[in-house]
């Protein structure tokens, strides 16, 4: 595991998931699992037909075949040499570095080369609290929702802003160990994988692209069903929300609270 400065290794915490968002992972218009467990389980099988005799140019123009979805912003590279660490597809990371090639280092072969990639951590490790990350951390084991939720920071904040707030109390860490109460929570960061009101096209979180340009995505609310924003719009955002009517804003906000609420009843349920 590289080395970090902070208390929590959010790219690769653990041998049963890892996060590569910051490569590039999921700036595809088609970001499906799918189709990304395709696209890195075709990149890790090339790389490693190579053996010990790595050809750059060779690997890129057969690499490149396998990429079939356009990308979402053309100003992000999606580095061609992400794939799968382990022979068990659960961590995600770079296939040239050193600790996949017997310590020699090849990532000078990527856009980015070795020093930025080493130094580079994603805003998630300064805005997340210490007790976020490890609740993140905690709960997920699964490369694919790890690596959507461990980088949507207002996802993550306001779910817990909201159960402590109905709580009235700070929450114990310690207790977000409880496996009840872990369930919980990976049933509400799993929405961000299965919700029923994700816009389909051109959207990854709070952003949608449109010719090659990005901005963060709102809801009119009053524009269309004059009301006000819904107590939970930054949640409703993060989840590239995309309502056709008011009937499908409310069924939302009962699901979400829904989900709070069950965490909080397990909270609860386990400190008892």
């Amino acid at each position: 595991m590289p080395d970090s400065p902070y208390p929590v290794h959010l790219c690769q915490p653990d041998a049963r998931k890892s996060c590569g968002a910051c490569c590039g992972l999921y700036n595809y218009q088609d970001h499906s699992r799918s189709y990304l467990q395709d696209l890195l389980g075709k990149r890790t099988e090339l790389y490693a037909s190579f053996g010990n005799q790595f050809q750059r140019e060779e690997y890129q123009m057969k690499e490149a075949s396998f990429e079939t979805s356009p990308k979402l912003l053309e100003a992000i590279c999606n580095c061609e040499f992400l794939g799968f660490l382990d022979p068990g597809k659960k961590r995600v990371g770079c296939l040239l570095h050193p600790s996949q090639n017997q310590g020699e280092e090849l990532r000078y072969h990527s856009y980015y080369g070795p020093a930025l990639c080493a130094d580079h951590f994603c805003p998630s490790y300064s805005h997340l609290t210490v007790a976020e990350q490890k609740a993140v951390v905690g709960v997920l084991d699964d490369w694919y929702l790890y690596g959507l939720v461990v980088t949507d920071i207002d996802l993550v904040k306001e779910f817990f802003r909201h159960a402590q707030e109905r709580m009235g109390d700070c929450l114990d860490p310690k207790r977000l160990n409880d496996e009840s109460v872990q369930k919980t929570v990976r049933a509400f960061f799993a929405l961000k994988e299965h919700w029923e009101f994700a816009a389909r096209t051109n959207r990854l979180g709070k952003y949608y692209f449109s010719f090659s340009e990005y901005q963060i995505a709102r809801i009119d609310y009053e524009k269309k069903w004059k009301i006000k924003p819904s107590r939970f719009d930054k949640i409703l955002v993060s989840l590239s929300s995309e309502f056709s009517s008011l009937e499908e804003v409310k069924k939302a906000e009962f699901d979400i609270d829904g989900k709070i609420q069950n965490f909080i009843d397990a909270y609860r349920k386990g400190g008892a």
